[in-house]
């Protein structure tokens, strides 16, 4: 009686576990496709170090950047590095856009989701008969079923996808143009303030000599312990506006290093090149200013994050479509085998579906539209506010035009006044005093007129970007 019992409850408990071993591995078989590697950070003890980085290694990627609003351009850094080199290398260089492509995968990984289709769905039951006394078999049940839902929405968000990768790009390339001109500022203020500079050093060589030569005088008595005070305070007047200017120049330097991912150390020579916004200089192309209408007329076309905006909200449009399509009921349709416990086999369609009694999707609905709303928002205020800021620069840039001539002409009376007081004081007919106070306001008047030339560059510049027109060599 034990050993029959055995024999009837055992064999169909082997025969139905056997099967559910058979689908395990053929699951586990199938899921085993990617493995996992590990990515661990830097040791701690790292932080702080800077990998050394030739700057000649990116000069190859940096001609070959293709970018919708950059110039290409072949960079040779041994000849000196001019501002649109500079802008190219920080393109293809910059620490914080290496992060920014690389959080482009997210996106594209994004867009692959979107693609996948949904798994079918297998399931398996058996039923197993225990304490039988009819010579019963085991049930067995399989099924196989395939969501339909997810066939009716993968169009909308495939196209989510795409326009969201496409987003990001534009995005990027916005970030990237923002980058480059940084690089130009930074290079051309590092080149002016070098200019300023050579200036102060050129104007200290010429006070020290004073100072040395009225020193020889007073031991001669040749001259005053009140001129020789003078010149001295002069000469420290000129030391401690050199001292200022080279602060400044190493500062704009170590930014732009910062910019091309390497040391200050590591940073070529800048070459100098004409101002192409100033009056004087020779790559001026002689045209007048562009007007507001000029810059504002295909302004969308040229600015790449009002591109990526509208992109983005086109994006959103698609997700909008598809939370709508997934307020339907979910149906899903498949096949089932089942055998009984009395031996009988049956093979017959199955169809689920929920019944949307609370849930519609309402949730997911609202939330979409609201983004929605928010990104047309978004777009309209930086329309918005991008013709405002260009007005605001063109009207900076034509009065700081007005204030550089307006300093060159003060530093030209300037100078004529300091050879006249010379000539008077080598006649007796001017004092020490107001000979040295003379020559000092034409070196402030000098450095001034630099200064100004500075933020005529920074402020052009800034028009180029928000405007994404081209200004070298047509600001005159």
């Amino acid at each position: 009686m034990r050993a029959g019992r055995n024999t009837t409850v055992g064999y169909p408990v082997a025969e139905g576990f056997g099967l559910l071993r058979t689908m395990c591995t053929v699951v586990v078989s199938l899921a085993g496709c990617t493995t996992y590697h590990a990515r661990p950070l830097p040791p701690s003890d790292a932080i702080g170090t800077r990998p050394e980085q030739d700057l000649g290694a990116i000069e190859i990627p940096a001609s070959e950047i293709e970018h919708p609003l950059l110039r290409p351009l072949v960079v040779r850094v041994e000849d000196g590095l001019t501002p649109d080199e500079a802008a190219l290398l920080a393109v293809a260089a910059n620490p914080e856009l290496r992060a920014a492509r690389a959080a482009r995968g997210v996106a594209a990984a994004q867009l692959v989701a979107a693609g996948i289709l949904p798994n079918p769905v297998l399931s398996a039951s058996e039923d197993v008969p225990v304490s039988d006394t009819t010579g019963a078999v085991t049930g067995v049940s399989l099924g196989a079923a395939l969501d339909i839902l997810g066939f009716l929405t993968r169009g909308a968000e495939k196209e989510a996808g795409r326009r969201g990768v496409e987003s990001v790009d534009l995005g990027l390339a916005w970030q990237e143009w923002q980058v480059a001109q940084s690089a130009r500022i930074e290079t051309y203020y590092a080149m002016l303030l070098d200019r300023a500079v050579r200036l102060a050093r050129s104007q200290e060589q010429q006070m020290s000599q004073s100072v040395s030569t009225l020193e020889d005088a007073v031991s001669r008595q040749l001259a005053t312990r009140v001129e020789l005070g003078a010149a001295e305070v002069a000469y420290r007047t000129t030391v401690d506006a050199r001292l200022t200017l080279e602060l400044q120049r190493d500062t704009a330097a170590v930014s732009l290093a910062r910019m091309l991912g390497v040391d200050r150390t590591a940073l070529p020579e800048l070459q100098d090149v004409g101002i192409p916004f100033d009056t004087d200089s020779a790559d001026t192309g002689g045209a007048g200013l562009p007007t507001l209408d000029a810059l504002v007329a295909g302004l969308g076309a040229r600015r790449l994050d009002l591109q990526g905006l509208r992109t983005g909200y086109l994006s959103q449009e698609a997700r909008v479509r598809a939370a709508v399509l997934r307020q339907f009921p979910q149906i899903g349709i498949g096949v089932n085998r089942i055998r009984d416990t009395g031996n009988l086999l049956t093979l017959g369609p199955a169809v689920t579906m929920s019944f949307p009694l609370f849930d519609r999707n309402q949730g997911e609905i609202a939330v979409t539209r609201a983004t929605r709303d928010v990104l047309r928002a978004e777009y309209d205020a930086r329309v918005i506010g991008a013709r405002a800021t260009i007005e605001a620069l063109l009207l900076q840039v034509t009065v700081t035009r007005q204030r550089l001539a307006n300093l060159r002409a003060g530093v030209a009376a300037q100078e004529r006044t300091v050879e006249l007081y010379n000539r008077a004081l080598q006649s007796g007919n001017a004092d020490v005093l107001t000979y040295y106070n003379a020559r000092s306001d034409l070196m402030n008047r000098r450095l001034e007129a630099v200064a100004a030339l500075r933020d005529l560059v920074g402020l052009a510049i800034a028009l180029e970007t928000e405007s994404g027109v081209h200004f070298v060599g047509t600001i005159p």
